[in-house]
């Protein structure tokens, strides 16, 4: 209630004043970001890296805009902005490693909630050279948390996060994000607007339409960007460029951006869709209590919508993996049905993969057929000519800058799914009768293995020297594997690289990706297996118009040079020696040494490129019982850095280490594990 102290003016200040939340600042740190407060407003100031000066101002006034105005050089951008945020909630079935799973088809439905508001106090702390400022009062359906802002300095860059938690049990869920702003000057009668936004759409082509009417109008876009003209600049909204999309067997791209205009705002947000038409489309999980991180970077730009998506486009090198002198980018696991389309096509068809891998800087891929296609069960000369035929199409793809890698994944006798790529052409058979030998002659094809069961098809892998890996341990076709054979001869054979890594399950409250797997890795390293992680993508057939990046990963294989066909066994022997770091493209270790250091201490060099600012480097190791692991802040990195990181750890009786580094959208690159190596 209002004091009526005065009329007018006055009369309005008090009732601000009587209206404004709570304000915490004591945990701001002087720094490059400076924190001002009012009883009604708090004021965040920073310079970009152009020196530019910029500064946020956030209203402490429950019914107000929460954005009064992000300005540059004291002329505004945005003006009465309001944070979007829906999300639709289900069920999850089998556990939070689970694929196979569609929320929408459990038999207790979904439910899509409307973020509502209400401010309740508002607080800002340092976080290295960053400030975080929070706002308390956003309750979405069974979430409730905050929203914040982030404020990277020396950058244009700004972070919306919706904090959220949730108590209920075995939940999955999406989330869309946006952010609505004030427009005064594209108004029209009838409430109309002449508001544009800008994109690249998915043929890499800048577009600029008309935004019209109060719907939130999907739009396709490559690059996860949309962007506006905004007062005295541009903005643009897009996502973590991995993390926001959880996993899929198809990357088609659904329109994952939105916009509308009326009335005065224009908006502009993110979205998912709650099914793809398949059976599996499992979803984030959020288990009961975590911190569910529903992130959404803003870029700021003086210029115009194109400027301001170029700088986006900067954070993913425009979607492509950077060159690094010294290695050959991998990326395997792909089910492109390639073979029985370049049957029918003919073998100098390019297939539509190619050209978008070769775009996005990959120099070779392992792809595995006969996955759903071809005849791989076929005991008889089917089988053969398809493996023939298999042979000659990827040695038809590829040249000097390009290498096509036939593997399969045969998924028979050794347990769960696994995938084989032999350094030659290997002709065999998954199965054989009772009479037919193990080996035979044939006039056309050379050797030809019959494999019965795990015992031939170890003995065949160590004849013909094949590369074995587990495809994605314990969950999918993998669930329980290789928990379940590892004290088999096969699994604990030399042979048997590993396993693969990929963003699967999603889990928006953990600040890194492929957890999953890393357990895995943790736990094969403390049962003494010399095992290894190498990044997967697993999809299936793609073009360009598709969503790919922010389902890949690749792996930066230390050779000077792109394989010949004939010549790719050097490719797996540098994978086997461990020759490799895995990234998802914005984080790059081009060098890095884990060594025995001062009183048995872990000591980490490194030299870290990255793109967006960093969150953390993480060192993990293991005793053979245990894993521990140290988070070592990286808060005061700016973006698009290049340096050298050093870290000295107390580990005890540690026998192996890791290390990870993560930036703050959650993008990563890691080594596997380096086993302790003691000073005499």
């Amino acid at each position: 209630m209002c004091t009526h102290f005065r009329i007018g003016a006055s009369l309005l200040a008090v009732c601000a004043l009587k209206a404004a939340v709570p304000f915490d600042g004591s945990a701001v740190r002087p720094g490059p970001v400076t924190v001002a407060s009012m009883p009604n407003a708090v004021t965040v100031r920073w310079n970009d890296q152009a020196n530019l000066p910029w500064t946020a101002e956030f209203s402490l006034d429950p019914k107000a805009p929460l954005i009064t105005a992000i300005r540059v050089n004291g002329k505004p951008v945005i003006e009465q902005a309001r944070p979007f945020y829906q999300c639709t909630t289900g069920k999850r079935r089998g556990g939070w490693d689970q694929f196979f799973d569609l929320p929408p088809s459990h038999p207790d439905g979904t439910h899509t909630f409307s973020g509502v508001f209400n401010m309740t106090s508002a607080r800002a702390r340092s976080t290295g050279d960053r400030v975080e400022v929070s706002f308390e009062g956003l309750h979405m359906g069974i979430f409730e948390g905050s929203v914040r802002y982030v404020i990277y300095p020396g950058s244009r860059l700004v972070e919306q996060v919706a904090v959220m938690s949730t108590r209920e049990p075995d939940t999955a869920y999406f989330f869309d994000s946006g952010l609505r702003m004030t427009v005064d000057a594209d108004r029209r009668v009838g409430g109309n607007m002449e508001s544009f936004v800008t994109y690249y759409d998915t043929a890499g082509q800048l577009k600029m339409a008309l935004s019209g009417g109060p719907e939130r109008q999907p739009v396709k876009v490559r690059y996860r960007a949309i962007a506006a003209h905004m007062g005295a600049g541009s903005v643009a909204v897009f996502p973590p460029p991995h993390q926001y999309f959880f996993p899929r067997d198809f990357t088609t791209n659904m329109g994952y951006l939105w916009h509308s205009s009326w009335k005065g705002q224009v908006s502009l947000g993110i979205r998912q869709l709650p099914d793809d038409a398949t059976p599996y489309y499992p979803w984030s999980n959020a288990p009961p209590g975590s911190e569910q991180q529903m992130k959404m970077f803003l870029m700021l730009d003086p210029g115009d919508p194109h400027q301001v998506l170029d700088a986006v486009l900067r954070l993913t090198n425009s979607d492509r993996y950077e060159a690094l002198d010294g290695y050959i980018t991998l990326a395997p696991h792909w089910h492109y049905a390639y073979t029985v389309q370049a049957m029918e096509k003919g073998f100098s068809w390019t297939p539509p993969f190619k050209p978008v891998l070769q775009e996005m800087g990959v120099n070779a891929a392992m792809i595995m057929d006969f996955h759903g296609d071809g005849h791989p069960a076929d005991t008889g000369a089917v089988r053969l000519s398809e493996l023939e035929a298999y042979y000659r199409a990827c040695r038809t793809q590829s040249g000097p800058d390009f290498l096509l890698i036939p593997a399969e994944e045969a998924n028979v006798h050794f347990g769960g799914h696994w995938a084989v790529a032999y350094p030659k052409p290997v002709y065999w058979h998954m199965s054989r009768g009772a009479s037919v030998p193990f080996q035979q002659k044939d006039p056309k094809y050379g050797t030809v293995y019959n494999t019965a069961d795990a015992r031939e098809l170890l003995d065949l892998v160590r004849a013909e020297n094949g590369f074995v890996y587990q495809t994605h341990p314990r969950t999918k076709g993998s669930m329980g594997f290789p928990d379940q054979i590892r004290e088999t001869p096969h699994f604990l054979d030399a042979h048997w690289f590993g396993a693969g890594w990929k963003a699967l399950p999603s889990d928006l409250s953990l600040p890194r990706l492929g957890e999953r797997a890393f357990k895995l890795l943790d736990d094969m390293s403390n049962w003494g297996l010399h095992k290894l992680l190498m990044g997967e993508v697993d999809v299936f057939q793609i073009d360009s118009t598709h969503e790919l990046y922010a389902h890949m990963n690749v792996n930066y294989v230390k050779l000077p040079s792109v394989p010949t066909f004939d010549n790719y066994g050097v490719l797996l022997d540098a994978l086997r020696r461990g020759d490799f770091f895995v990234s998802t493209g914005e984080v790059l270790l081009p060098e890095v040494s884990i060594t025995e250091g001062a009183e048995g201490r872990i000591a980490v060099r490194a030299r870290i490129r990255h793109t967006f600012p960093l969150q953390m480097a993480e060192l993990v190791w293991g005793d053979g019982a245990e894993t521990s692991r140290k988070a070592i802040p990286l808060t005061e990195t700016r973006p698009f850095g290049d340096y050298a990181f050093t870290a000295d750890v107390e580990g005890g009786n540690w026998k192996w280490a890791r290390l990870a580094v993560w930036d703050v959208a959650a993008d990563g690159a890691f080594i596997n594990p380096v086993w302790r190596t003691r000073r005499p």
